[in-house]
């Protein structure tokens, strides 16, 4: 007897929906802003590791093949994230979302209606590396694949060549009204206003301009009212258009150092005087490739202007040198085991007994070593909680990447005698 083949479970779409948005979930692809560091980090027991831009693809890719009722959930996955390094690329996009094929939008409908693939669009992302990306052609077929996808909420460009100022215009005319999250990176030599071209997009929630050119000169100063998160660098030039612009509703900025600059502490300053009375939350991310040798320079708060300031996140090399009486929260990154050995001193070691006199940081309650598992590091358990007792004693909790403050627990016996004590995290 022929068995026949085992069926898919009869799930209801929005169930589908979860599940496949799990199984594809790129954090990149969803937002330009930096994962907060604060969320729980937790050990990939999958042998294949996290999800990646490929892996992702490849899964989008498998599910809209699998079945009709499948591919109708995952079509709006597989065009959520359109990338175009090319203008070969660009143009196949194009004609993609220009096919038109038939698929059942509407349920209630017997009938197949036409799909248009671009409104399923929500993160377009641009490069201009290789060749023939100066060509009018290439930025032309960008503007008709945006004019495609009514619904963009994010648009990340990469510019390595001059832009002309009609193209310019009709990004911000078709993008304007309902853009959200907005990176631009201009290494072109002559940027027409760049100023007033970011200011056209009043929707913003979101606005990377860490690797923007100097304004030349330019004054003008506009607002942006509704941008809660700034991401910035530590150049000249991203430092003067971030203070040229007025953000009200800012209460978020993340500074990527991409050089070791001396003048950085004044600029950071400087911005923080004029554009931070609402922050709330400051992340210094450091250069990759950094060294545990390389010193970084060390950076000042001023605490009159930033009186909301909570949240701050920094390298381990940064030492902490300025008061705040009202930050609770303190994210170290680059920490390693070395940093919680007695009798050694290096820059974790440093850092962590600053944090733990409490003098910088009266309101301080929660430290947290951003990237540093204790599971992986199960040979420096016994130091990472004496630590957490020495922080618990000054009423802070001392939490590594997982979120977990570790402590030793007492194992009842079988005696109804206690056994060894045993770290566990709480």
């Amino acid at each position: 007897m022929h068995r026949p083949p085992p069926s898919f479970p009869d799930l209801p779409v929005e169930v589908l929906l979860e599940i496949f948005q799990f199984a594809t979930y790129l954090h990149e692809a969803e937002s330009i802003l930096p994962l907060d560091p604060f969320i729980p980090q937790q050990i990939s027991h999958n042998a294949l590791g996290p999800n990646t831009a490929l892996s992702t693809m490849r899964t989008k890719c498998a599910l809209v093949l699998v079945c009709r009722s499948w591919r109708n959930v995952a079509i709006p996955l597989l065009y959520r994230h359109l990338v175009i390094r090319s203008p070969q690329r660009a143009i196949s996009l194009f004609s993609a979302l220009d096919s038109r094929l038939p698929t059942p939008l509407d349920t209630m409908s017997s009938s197949p209606l036409p799909a248009d693939y671009g409104r399923f669009a929500r993160h377009l992302e641009i490069y201009t590396h290789s060749r023939g990306s100066n060509a009018h052609d290439f930025l032309s077929t960008i503007c008709l694949i945006i004019q495609k996808c009514p619904n963009l909420r994010i648009l990340n460009g990469s510019w390595y060549h001059a832009l002309p100022a009609g193209f310019l215009q009709s990004v911000s005319q078709m993008c304007g009204p309902n853009l959200q999250e907005l990176l631009w990176s201009a290494l072109c030599l002559d940027p027409p206003r760049p100023v007033k071209f970011l200011t056209s997009f009043q929707t913003l929630r979101v606005l990377d301009i860490s690797r923007a050119l100097s304004l030349q000169g330019e004054t003008i100063i506009l607002s942006l009212p509704l941008v809660q998160a700034l991401i910035i660098s530590n150049h000249t030039g991203s430092m003067s258009l971030a203070m040229s612009i007025s953000m009200p509703k800012l209460h978020t900025v993340v500074v990527r150092l991409q050089s070791r600059i001396l003048q950085f502490s004044k600029q950071l300053q400087t911005f923080l005087e004029t554009r931070a009375v609402t922050l709330k939350t400051l992340h210094i991310l450091p250069p990759l490739g950094l060294d545990d040798q390389d010193p970084l320079n060390s950076f000042y708060i001023p605490s009159w202007d930033c009186s909301r300031l909570e949240t701050i996140t920094f390298h381990v090399n940064h030492a902490p040198t300025f008061q705040h009486p009202s930050v609770r929260r303190v994210g170290i990154r680059g920490v390693s085991s070395e940093a919680f050995e007695f009798g050694k001193t290096n820059k974790g070691n440093t850092c962590l007994k600053a944090l733990a006199d409490r003098l910088l940081y009266p309101c301080l309650e929660t430290v947290r070593t951003v990237g540093y598992l204790v599971e992986n590091h199960s040979s420096s358990l016994d130091n990472f909680i004496w630590w957490s007792e020495k922080f618990e004693r000054r009423g802070v909790d001392f939490q590594d990447g997982s979120g977990a403050a570790w402590v030793y627990i007492e194992t009842p016996g079988h005696d109804g005698e206690g056994e060894p004590s045993t770290g566990a995290p709480i």
